[in-house]
């Protein structure tokens, strides 16, 4: 599968977006997205590296570029417009390339990273509290550091102004918790259980015993 420009990705993945659109999302740096997600949003693979360095063709589709191996053939590149289109409405028709779910690449930009701190209690020993961290992708086992705050120094500032708001609400947080115990602590009355007495009247008769087992009984 050959690379493909903006106007032919539109084509090839029946987009309704534009290519200034793509080209938009190609030039942006900043926002909650990287361009890589937002393309592959639009079931497309871009490819930074051909981009800027000034190719036309950065593109292409998002489920047949895992498919294929790291090395295309020549043929693969020299496919026609009309082998092209044909292979777009075999796939649309089916199931349009933005709505699979394709796993995340093992490529360090193009897939989601998760970094944890956690600052732990102090504990009075020298350098400040201990600080773990963590970082993680494609849901495996994290690879983990431990240090101290020191070590670690000043958080960027919306780290900083993020664990400022935190602090903050630490009070409203308390409340709520103390709340939360309170009204779980409330047990629910237990029904209490009847006992049937049996009635005066019904009381059994003892059979007094004879006076052969009295004499027996005081024989032995």
């Amino acid at each position: 599968m050959k690379w493909l420009t903006p106007d032919e990705a539109i084509t090839v993945a029946n987009l309704t977006a534009t290519t200034t659109k793509l080209d938009a999302i190609a030039k942006s740096t900043n926002g909650k997205k990287t361009a890589e997600e937002s393309f592959q949003a639009l079931g497309l693979l871009f490819d930074r590296e051909r981009y800027e360095a000034g190719h036309s063709d950065f593109l292409r589709l998002l489920n047949l570029a895992t498919e294929e191996p790291e090395e295309h053939t020549d043929t693969e590149d020299d496919l026609d417009e009309e082998g092209l289109e044909a292979t777009s409405n075999d796939e649309n028709s089916s199931n349009p390339p933005s709505s699979i779910q394709q796993p995340e690449p093992y490529i360090f930009e193009q897939c989601k990273i998760q970094v944890v701190i956690t600052l732990l209690p102090y504990t009075e020993q020298p350098g400040g509290r201990p600080v773990l961290l963590a970082a993680s992708s494609h849901g495996d086992f994290p690879i983990v550091a431990m240090l101290t705050q020191e070590e670690l120094g000043s958080f960027p500032p919306a780290i900083a102004q993020l664990l400022a708001d935190l602090k903050a609400d630490f009070p409203n947080r308390e409340i709520r918790r103390n709340i939360a115990r309170t009204q779980s602590a409330k047990v629910a009355p237990q029904p209490t259980i009847q006992t049937k007495t049996q009635p005066a009247s019904a009381s059994p008769t003892t059979s007094k015993p004879s006076s052969n087992a009295q004499t027996q009984i005081s024989l032995f």
